[in-house]
């Protein structure tokens, strides 16, 4: 069939949306379906224009330009896929064919509608939220990438139950173990020592991310193994991602560890698969995630991991990860401790985990949505 892809404008910068467009792309080619992928171009956000005026060009490119483009390509299809549920707004102009939406998660709706604390959202915040609550009502089906985003989603009304799937993403990179001789150099790169033993921790530093139970837990480790006279499980911590806030980073120097962590940011997919191999554990203590990405990353490269006992967290995770509450730091060293003599166990579970994600499974998984979209047109 002819699959026509929409995707995010490069220019914002979306890594994951946009490697998860990639391989959406790079499947359904291998798969021998017909794609194209079309993305709003920053034919006017291009220019000069200073920095605080450049959010409101891209609207320009995205919301009055692109969707000249994306006229033509959508007579050329036989389906339509909007990859990212932030760009829902584009369904009502795609609906001269069977379409389905990839929702991802629904936090931002929630945001704009209040449910968040602490993230307020602005008018045109909300008038944007209501364009994609709008677009995901619209469109022929909702493929979520989990159990969660499905039941938030109904709770919410954004579309009706009989459109709505879970296609669980699969691994948007190739994700393996890095022989310890050939991830040394990265450690070393990135600061850390080759005796050092380190968990690490990656995402953007905002709320949910919930990097003061990591920042809580690894302090709490060091206190233990001076009061015991024993080495800690990890030395150091190792986050990948922005600085930490100015409030984590007095706690750091407050409790003596600032020395002990470690900043690494832009990270190559390459390097990343060497630091989650010859890391410790992955610390994943999120409060909300929509799938969440890094645990079957890690696990993909044999790294243990320690995530939240919430949903989609450990419904990802399997039997391999541990779960704790994700805001008890104590309880998350207790754990670390605790799973410390088992950790190779741990490392080969995650591995036959991380196994069933797999992109091809995911694309097969969006065929049947696709063939379900067309289906349910010719028979309307």
């Amino acid at each position: 069939m002819k699959v026509l892809l929409i995707g995010n404008l490069p220019a914002d910068g979306q890594t994951s949306m946009l490697l998860f467009q990639a391989v959406i792309q790079r499947e359904m080619t291998r798969l021998g379906h017909d794609v194209r992928l079309v993305t709003p171009m920053p034919w006017v956000q291009r220019l000069p224009w200073p920095e605080r005026l450049r959010k409101w060009v891209g609207y320009v490119d995205k919301f009055v330009l692109f969707p000249f483009t994306l006229k033509r390509h959508v007579r050329w299809a036989d389906v339509v896929h909007v990859t990212d549920h932030s760009n829902a707004m584009y369904v009502p102009r795609v609906t001269a064919r069977p379409n389905i939406v990839t929702c991802h998660d629904v936090i931002a709706i929630q945001a704009g509608l209040g449910m968040i604390p602490g993230w307020n959202v602005g008018w045109t915040g909300r008038v944007f939220q209501r364009l994609i609550s709008k677009g995901l009502d619209r469109t022929d089906e909702v493929a979520c990438v989990s159990h969660l985003t499905r039941r938030h989603l109904l709770e919410l009304r954004l579309a009706q139950e009989g459109k709505v799937g879970v296609v669980l993403n699969g691994l948007n990179a190739a994700f393996a173990p890095v022989a310890p001789e050939a991830a040394a150099p990265v450690v070393c790169k990135v600061g850390l020592g080759p005796q050092d033993r380190y968990v690490m921790h990656i995402g953007a530093d905002m709320p949910r991310k919930n990097r003061i139970t990591i920042i809580r837990a690894f302090i709490e480790l060091q206190r233990r193994a001076v009061a015991s006279g024993q080495p800690p499980v990890a030395d150091k911590l190792l986050i990948v991602g922005p600085p930490l806030s100015p409030p984590l980073d007095e706690l750091a120097r407050s409790s003596g560890v600032s020395d002990k962590i470690i900043l690494a940011k832009n990270v190559s997919h390459e390097d990343l698969c060497a630091l989650y191999s010859q890391a410790t554990a992955l610390l994943f203590p999120s409060l909300q995630e929509g799938f969440g990405w890094p645990i079957i990353e890690a696990q993909a490269c044999g790294c243990p991991v320690f995530t939240s006992d919430v949903a989609p967290m450990n419904e990802i995770g399997g039997t391999a990860a541990v779960y704790v509450q994700p805001e008890d730091a104590d309880g998350l060293a207790s754990a670390i401790e605790q799973a410390a003599p088992r950790l190779d166990e741990m490392r080969r579970l995650g591995l036959e985990n991380a196994s069933f994600y797999t992109s091809e499974r995911m694309a097969r998984g969006y065929i049947d949505t696709y063939r379900k979209a067309i289906d349910a047109r010719q028979a309307a």
